[in-house]
C-alpha cells in the first residue's frame, strides 16, 4: 500500500525537525551551562542528553502530528530518523572526535521507536481512549 508524500506531511516534518532541533540545542545549553557551573559528572551526563533525545522527538512528533492524518505511528517513526540524522550532523560540526561509529544505528533504531510510540501515544490522548 503506497503513501503519498503531500505537502502537509513534508511541511510536519520540516516543522517537527526544526522544532526538535531547536529544543535539543537549548537543552544541551542549559545542561552544558549546570554541568560547567554544578562541576557534573560525566555518568550523570549521558543519561540526561538521553532524556532530552526523548523529549525532543516527542515535542517534533507533536507538531508534525497537526499536519499528519493517517499512519501516525510511521510519521512519528520517520521523524525520528530524520531528526537524528540531523542531531548527528549538528554534533558532528561542534565535536571535532565525531565519527558514524559513535553508535549512529542504535540511535536511530531508538530515535524510530521513540518516535512511533510517541505517535501512538498522541494519537490514542486525541481520540479519548
Amino acid at each position: 500500500m503506497k503513501t503519498k508524500l503531500t505537502s502537509g506531511t513534508v511541511r510536519g516534518y520540516t516543522r517537527g525537525t526544526l522544532f526538535a532541533l531547536l529544543l535539543t540545542l537549548s537543552a544541551v545549553l542549559i545542561v552544558a551551562l549546570f554541568v560547567r557551573v554544578a562541576g557534573i559528572s560525566d555518568a550523570v551526563i549521558k543519561p540526561i542528553v538521553q532524556i532530552v533525545k526523548v523529549l525532543s522527538i516527542f515535542t517534533g512528533v507533536f507538531v508534525a502530528l497537526k499536519s499528519i492524518e493517517k499512519r501516525a505511528w510511521m510519521h512519528g517513526g520517520i521523524l525520528g530518523l530524520i531528526y537524528t540524522v540531523f542531531a548527528f550532523f549538528i554534533l558532528g560540526i561542534v565535536d571535532s572526535s565525531f565519527s558514524l561509529t559513535d553508535g549512529f544505528f542504535i540511535e536511530a533504531l531508538f530515535a524510530l521507536i521513540v518516535g512511533a510510540a510517541s505517535a501512538m501515544l498522541l494519537r490514542l490522548r486525541k481520540r479519548n481512549i
